[in-house]
């Protein structure tokens, strides 16, 4: 369904996005809960909902849903509305309710989150239920290393996830990625939110380490004299990645790589 026949179907106003209304829609999910946004969706959403300022949007853009559409006569506020065209996100304003929006939609056709064809089920299911993102890192690349954990933090802001949690997370990124460019070939860093909580997953292809509780400690390091000379090599990145986690997890093989699993509660996580 395209977005222009949404348009019509809702008599929404248009508010920004006009010459985008020909993309196609093939799912949609309502909520005022940005933190279920984050459980539910899915890249190419059509997000419906009453939360008319910037967190909308900014939500939207994360999940990369297509196009939002405000219930109940609602509008971005000035900051929503910059972003969403920086962000290319096409926005309507129906006067309809939620519930109505939402039925005139699915007996169209349009479906939802989990009755695609090939859905894995019911919204709850672990599978469902997260946002997941994944980025690459390369091994030696320093004129690149933190850019992950930098991004990571700045998506973490955006949907509003507090402060003190914010600060625990991006230092255990910082920590972990670092570790993938000083000691392995590449890695893979994977990003799970959900309302319930944070976990960051690093695996990398490496010289993996010979003993894992010697690394543990604190001022234990393997970094090369370079390492060093850039301001590297303390010996505190996993202490540093335990320390700001609820959870900490790490396997590693010699000669094959580190995988670290790095959980950081979202309901009841400790405080910085």
């Amino acid at each position: 369904m395209k977005l222009r026949d949404i348009q019509q179907m809702l008599k929404a106003e248009i508010i920004s996005g006009e010459e985008l209304l020909d993309v196609e829609i093939e799912r949609a999910g309502a909520s005022d809960l940005m933190s279920d946004v984050l459980a539910f969706g899915k890249p190419g959403l059509l997000l419906i909902t009453g939360l008319s300022n910037a967190q909308s949007v900014r939500t939207a853009s994360i999940i990369g849903a297509k196009a939002i559409v405000y219930v109940r006569g609602k509008k971005p506020d000035k900051e929503g509305a910059e972003l969403a065209v920086e962000k290319k996100i096409p926005i309507l304003s129906t006067k309809f309710l939620m519930y109505r929006t939402c039925g005139l939609l699915f007996s169209s056709g349009l479906h939802g989150i989990t009755d695609l064809p090939g859905s894995k089920g019911a919204v709850g299911k672990s599978e469902e239920s997260a946002f997941v993102q994944e980025f690459g890192i390369l091994g030696a690349d320093f004129s690149r290393a933190g850019t992950v954990s930098l991004k990571i933090m700045e998506m973490l802001k955006e949907v509003g996830i507090d402060p003190a949690v914010v600060s625990r997370a991006s230092i255990a990124a910082y920590e972990a990625e670092m570790n993938v460019v000083m000691y392995a070939r590449k890695g893979t860093f994977t990003l799970s939110l959900t309302p319930a909580a944070i976990q960051m997953i690093v695996a990398d292809e490496g010289a993996g380490i010979p003993d894992v509780e010697l690394a543990m400690q604190e001022g234990y390091s393997t970094a090369t004299e370079e390492m060093r000379e850039m301001g590297f090599g303390a010996g505190m990145g996993l202490p540093n990645i335990k320390r700001n986690s609820d959870r900490f997890e790490i396997r590693s093989e010699v000669g094959q790589g580190t995988r670290l699993v790095i959980t950081i509660d979202l309901k009841q996580g400790k405080s910085a």
